[in-house]
């Protein structure tokens, strides 16, 4: 995968940097979706525990520079929650909750076509704050049998990912854009610090995130 994105990333930075000079563009706007996520553990679970994903919501604005008509930078600051997952086994459950303030910066090229409609790709680092962290935890069959855990003291307070993804903009009015794609985010980092990892037997855990997303964009 690292093969693949380096050069588009290369590439993005390239043409961006190489039309500094054109006239740039501005447009603001915000936009919200459904946050899909999972974590992936090494080493593996155990046997018999099987792994679900979570979902939750995201909100947010977002802020385009656009140095040509096919070339921009997007600043999307947003909060997100349903990271996670739950694990469940014979006799009860934990829920892993996570949620984050996310700042993902990235590169998008946008396809030239004739028409109201704007196809684009993208692709960028995306830097996430710890908000929540908690494990839930339920005890089939027992009477107020359920926990609730403050993870604070086991995770990092950071989190690194890519992000990439598709979508399109469609022209509404004039100067005003409503936006749909869909993305995938790679956690980079350990959601575990040294005190997680002697906690809970695991080496390292990371978050990771599918995301359907829609939006409004305002050119100023």
């Amino acid at each position: 995968m690292k093969k693949v994105l380096l050069p588009i990333l290369s590439l993005l930075l390239i043409l961006t940097f190489s039309n500094i000079n054109a006239q740039p563009h501005f447009a603001v706007g915000a936009r919200a979706g459904l946050n899909i996520a999972n974590l992936s553990f090494d080493p593996d679970l155990p046997s018999g525990v099987t792994k679900t994903s979570r979902t939750g919501f995201l909100f947010g604005g977002l802020a385009e520079i656009g140095f040509t008509p096919m070339i921009a930078i997007q600043f999307e600051p947003m909060f997100v929650t349903g990271a996670g997952s739950e694990l469940s086994a014979t006799g009860g459950k934990s829920t892993l909750k996570l949620s984050y303030f996310e700042f993902p910066i990235l590169f998008k090229f946008k396809v030239p076509v004739s028409g109201p409609v704007m196809p684009y790709v993208f692709a960028g680092p995306n830097i996430g704050f710890v908000t929540s962290s908690k494990e839930v935890d339920e005890i089939t069959g027992v009477p107020n049998g359920t926990s609730e855990t403050d993870l604070k003291d086991f995770v990092t307070s950071t989190n690194f990912a890519l992000d990439f993804g598709a979508g399109a903009g469609f022209a509404v009015a004039p100067l005003t854009v409503i936006v749909l794609d869909v993305r995938y985010s790679l956690g980079l980092t350990n959601a575990l610090n040294d005190k997680g990892k002697q906690s809970v037997g695991f080496n390292s855990v990371k978050s990771t995130g599918f995301q359907i997303v829609a939006g409004v964009m305002f050119g100023l």
